[in-house]
């Protein structure tokens, strides 16, 4: 298998604006730029909708919420991604809200308006399986390496679709440049960079998944420190080697103090010259919706871990609090949805496991087929891939 390649599925059916996305291996960090992240929107009461939901689908006699996605050729990974957005209740809730005619005027808007349709039809009441083939070939339209059917990256696809998602939507204005004084408290700093990121990336999208890394550089010569902001959209977190883990390992190591020396090496704006340096990471603003990918795969995809990652499953279960700049507080989050990798980079299968918003109770997404509850204490297994969580 070549070290390009994706992880193939095992069964086949029928024949950018990008911003930084961080993950940290254990030797070194690497940050690609990926995605551009706020419409104005005003997010009603989760309980409050929550009861409309649950009243509306008793005076129908039936539930709304559980719809299967049909396997088009080797689409489990976007079934999977689509079932665990799905079920991310605010953004779902604003997609149900649209209505009207095609624009076509991008494609990232062909994109969402098939999104907005899928989703729409999933929850009707009485519909138990949909075909997302529109979907595919509006996706395909914009990312030709989507148009055929091999098997690809679950997260990579996530960060290209929420990626056209954010900018279909986006109403940020360009051209204006930051310029902070460094003078200011760190803080005042990280204010000011995410009022002017938000101002041009502005829509729901980046509303419920963007938050704030802070970076810590520090010269081991001088001791100068400088601190920078970027936005995040997800956390690529790393494996420790022991076979099995909780979830605080991979977040202890993803914000682990490393050395930058020899190629690495920056430059010191103090001693005017590249110096060695540590530079570490925390979570200077939690996002709504946190996703965390856990990094399974080699940089070459030749070989896949199969650590068993012990991670929060209850009701504000996971506290983010000791992650954060400001360690002061809690900052907690419930799961509501998992994406799942079974088998190996040579062949292997998505699946999503998914809370549903008014019974809580868990059930399996295996394309087309959705199964009855699952029991809470088979949600952790040694194929989580990509974990989303809500905060609480």
């Amino acid at each position: 298998m070549k070290a390009s390649q994706k992880p193939h599925e095992t069964h086949t059916t029928t024949p950018t604006t990008l911003f930084k996305i961080y993950s940290r291996s254990r030797s070194r960090r690497s940050s690609k730029p990926r995605l551009r992240p706020k419409l104005t929107y005003r997010m009603p009461v989760v309980n409050r909708e929550r009861d409309r939901i649950q009243a509306h689908a008793s005076r129908l006699g039936s539930d709304p919420r559980l719809c299967g996605l049909r396997n088009i050729g080797n689409t489990c990974f976007m079934n999977s991604v689509i079932q665990c957005l799905s079920h991310t209740q605010e953004l779902t809730r604003f997609l149900r809200s649209q209505h009207g005619t095609r624009s076509s005027s991008t494609k990232d808007q062909q994109i969402l308006h098939e999104f907005a349709k899928l989703i729409q039809e999933m929850w009707t009441p009485n519909v138990h399986t949909m075909t997302p083939m529109e979907l595919k070939r509006a996706f395909s339209t914009k990312h030709r390496m989507y148009s055929d059917y091999n098997q690809q990256d679950a997260q990579e696809f996530l960060r290209f679709f929420l990626d056209s998602l954010h900018s279909a939507l986006n109403t940020g204005v360009k051209g204006e440049t930051l310029n902070i004084d460094d003078n200011l408290s760190d803080n005042k700093k990280a204010d000011l960079t995410w009022e002017w990121y938000t101002r041009h990336e502005n829509s729901l999208v980046r509303d419920l998944f963007v938050g704030q890394l802070k970076s810590t550089l520090k010269c081991t010569t001088c001791g100068n420190t400088s601190v920078t902001f970027d936005p995040f959209w997800d956390l690529s977190v790393p494996l420790p080697s022991s076979s099995r883990c909780k979830l605080e390992a991979c977040l202890d190591l993803f914000i682990r103090e490393e050395v930058l020396d020899g190629d690495e090496m920056p430059t010191c704006a103090k001693c005017k010259t590249r110096r060695k340096c540590t530079k570490s990471f925390t979570i200077q603003r939690f996002p709504k919706y946190l996703v965390i990918h856990l990094k399974r795969f080699s940089e070459t995809r030749w070989s896949k871990l199969s650590n068993i990652v012990e991670f929060p499953t209850s009701d504000r279960e996971l506290n983010m609090g000791s992650y954060g700049a400001n360690s002061n507080s809690n900052v907690h989050y419930s799961l509501y949805a998992i994406s799942n990798h079974m088998g190996s980079t040579a062949g292997g299968h998505y699946v999503a496991l998914c809370k549903h918003p008014i019974s809580r109770k868990w059930h399996e997404f295996n394309d087309n087929i959705v199964s009855d509850a699952l029991c809470e204490n088979h949600l952790v297994s040694s194929s989580a891939y990509i974990l989303f969580y809500e905060r609480a």
